[in-house]
């Protein structure tokens, strides 16, 4: 393991659209199939897990700064983000790291609601380190019981298979969700006094 992929690891979850997840476990992979240390790797990971996830909140007090954005947040709102910021905060930015989705987000509106710092330090260690740390084991555990080396080869041999699941998958579930609205839609429209 050498800085330069620690850094890529870093630089891939911040400025890359692709999944963290993804980003991390290829990372993982790759050093658990070199044979590098665990706990190692571990601590590596955690550290740049931590890096890239304060650079959101680095990112979001500085566009909390800029004049123009602060015009086009109404203060109602921005109480209103404090409010829930204050009460929830800690616990929104550990959840977030196991929720996809919401996890870049929620690290920016702590930026830009400017959360504490020691309390957001303190949620993005503990949260960062559970998040790695839980990846870490369940790669080095596939690796010594079947191997990556073998889980990797067989999807890579079944790539236009596993593609056309994944898209099947997401065009199902984006047919349904449509199919939901437009039901929503027509009971609107049904409504009396709509």
């Amino acid at each position: 393991m050498e800085i330069i992929e620690l850094l890529r690891l870093a630089a891939g979850i911040m400025f890359t659209p692709i999944s963290d997840e993804v980003i991390l476990l290829s990372s993982l992979g790759i050093w658990a199939a070199d044979g590098v240390n665990p706990y190692g790797v571990w601590l590596a990971s955690w550290g740049m897990v931590f890096v890239a996830f304060l650079w959101f909140y680095v990112v979001g007090m500085f566009f909390r700064s800029i004049p123009l954005f602060n015009k086009w947040m109404s203060t109602k709102w921005l109480n209103k983000a404090e409010k829930m910021l204050s009460r929830y905060g800690f616990w929104a930015v550990m959840v977030s790291f196991f929720v996809p989705g919401v996890r870049h987000p929620i690290h920016y509106v702590a930026g830009i609601m400017r959360m504490p710092l020691r309390k957001y330090v303190t949620a993005t260690l503990l949260a960062s380190s559970l998040y790695t740390g839980v990846w870490t084991g369940l790669v080095y555990t596939i690796d010594e019981k079947v191997g990556v080396e073998f889980v990797l080869g067989l999807l890579l041999d079944h790539l236009p298979l596993v593609v056309a699941v994944v898209l099947i998958v997401v065009l199902t579930l984006f047919v349904c969700r449509r199919r939901k609205a437009l039901k929503v839609e027509e009971v609107i429209e049904k409504t009396p006094g709509c």
